[in-house]
């Protein structure tokens, strides 16, 4: 991400140059209307999100959306600049405004229910989600985060169906095949949940978070699992005990939507 410093550079010569666009121009030259001033903001604000300044990015569409006459899009925008530089309330309220636009609009409905299950609404969102998914039927994003959502209400059933879904459209996505993995284990059928995460933890892409989840399904999988040829990377003796305990604890949890709870499955993907 480019220094502050440079940032207010780059935003101060953006704004700028739009207004030597419209107020410097010739007086023989009309001036620069709503609609040129709302198209040269977003196509900068894209320029700027592209060279990864999200916060720049997210300024320049603000001022989009503020123009006579914007619509959905610079506020979808917003929400998705906002949501990406961890701007979480104002995420959810430019989401707002684009989906007040429109209603239907499957984007708008997926930022809108993603920024508010990361704030901790998961009741507000999975309604919000669960369109996107019906209107979106191969949208990956959609149904990891339905499945989320369905998990912090603990909707084990539901969740599990998500999933299963997401894992459908990317067969190969650890992601996808972890969330499932720990669906069946939550539900109870520990041979598909076996089956499910084996190899997760040694492929070549895999992350501390897949290795983690690899883990818990194992302790999950109670007398069928096997926690200790699970990989952990470079995690010590110590490490690896403080993780198998913590796994312990939740597989203890009786009811499976506390448990579901208490696995804190978040909306990142």
């Amino acid at each position: 991400m480019p220094p502050i410093f440079s940032r207010h550079i780059l935003l101060l010569a953006s704004l700028a140059l739009l207004g030597a666009c419209s107020s410097n121009a010739p007086s023989n030259t009309p001036a620069a209307t709503s609609d040129d001033a709302y198209q040269r903001l977003m196509k900068l604000a894209g320029d700027v999100e592209t060279r990864g300044d999200r916060g720049t990015a997210a300024t320049l569409y603000q001022r989009a959306a503020e123009q006579p006459g914007a619509g959905f899009e610079a506020w979808q925008r917003l929400g998705e600049a906002r949501l990406a530089s961890g701007n979480l309330p104002g995420a959810e309220q430019a989401y707002q405004k684009a989906v007040a636009l429109e209603p239907d609009n499957p984007i708008g409905l997926l930022g809108l229910g993603t920024a508010q299950l990361r704030l901790g609404y998961p009741e507000r969102a999975q309604p919000l989600l669960a369109s996107a998914a019906e209107l979106m039927p191969d949208n990956v994003q959609a149904f990891s985060r339905l499945g989320a959502a369905e998990a912090q209400l603990g909707n084990i059933d539901a969740m599990q169906r998500a999933f299963a879904v997401a894992s459908r459209l990317t067969p190969s996505d650890l992601d996808a095949r972890s969330n499932l993995a720990l669906a069946y284990a939550l539900n109870g059928d520990s041979a598909k949940a076996l089956r499910e995460i084996d190899g997760v933890d040694r492929a070549p892409t895999a992350q501390p978070r897949h290795q983690r989840t690899a883990l818990l399904v194992q302790v999950l999988a109670g007398t069928q699992g096997k926690p200790a040829g699970v990989q952990l990377g470079g995690a010590s003796t110590a490490e690896r005990r403080s993780l198998i305990a913590e796994a312990q604890r939740i597989a203890a949890i009786t009811d499976p939507a506390e448990r579901a709870r208490a696995l804190g499955l978040s909306a990142n993907k």
